[in-house]
């Protein structure tokens, strides 16, 4: 998702400029010089989320009995911790969020979060053994950076995969992951245009989308 940034205070600087343009002139390479520091500050708290992040999986893989119940604990406070879920749910569901009434944004939000705890908890074995190693960090705009890097097996059995991490950064709160990218693949995009057709397909009610996530959801 691309959040265009505020112009408000380039539109200060120009008045500024037609009024007085020596004053505007000695301010301005302030407000350049203060871009690079946001940036350098975006980067640092993306970096740290993914570090986290991977930090929490391999504790929870070295601890990991089997234990579903205890699984799915983790898995749940690695995705509310370091996931933007409301952000997801919101991307995922394309120009059809807007339509959906609040209690299914709700019901929306709540299955999805189910659905992605219940893949993972049933796959986790499937990460052990695997090494993130990142290999560098770009602000995308004022708002958001990518993370890239690789997973690597250190059995050497599986081939290593490209993965970015999209990262919202704002200022005001912390930064949690938007969408993971698999060999440039958007996990988020790909979703969404999954989520577009099974509504397109039901006469555009945002309340098939809910139904068909609930159905992928594990007998209990």
């Amino acid at each position: 998702m691309i959040i265009k940034s505020q112009i408000g205070i380039l539109t200060t600087y120009l008045r500024a400029w037609l009024r007085g343009g020596f004053v505007c002139l000695c301010i301005l390479p302030l407000f350049l010089t203060s871009l690079p520091a946001r940036a350098s500050d975006q980067i640092a708290a993306a970096n740290n989320v993914i570090t986290s992040m991977i930090r929490d999986v391999e504790t929870y893989l070295e601890t990991d009995s089997g234990n579903v119940e205890k699984r799915t604990e983790n898995i749940a406070k690695l995705l509310d911790t370091h996931f933007d879920l409301p952000g997801i749910a919101r991307f995922s569901a394309g120009p059809y969020w807007r339509a959906a009434s609040e209690q299914e944004r709700i019901d929306y939000i709540r299955t999805m979060r189910d659905v992605v705890i219940g893949t993972i908890v049933r796959n986790f074995d499937q990460l052990s053994g695997l090494r993130f190693t990142t290999i560098d960090s770009q602000a995308k705009g004022d708002k958001m950076v990518l993370v890239r890097g690789s997973f690597n097996d250190s059995t050497g059995k599986r081939p290593a995969v490209s993965v970015g991490w999209r990262v919202i950064t704002p200022a005001t709160a912390p930064a949690k992951v938007l969408d993971v990218e698999i060999e440039n693949i958007s996990m988020l995009v790909t979703q969404k245009q999954e989520n577009i057709t099974i509504i397109r397909q039901n006469e555009g009610r945002f309340s098939a989308l809910i139904e068909a996530m609930k159905k992928r959801q594990p007998a209990p």
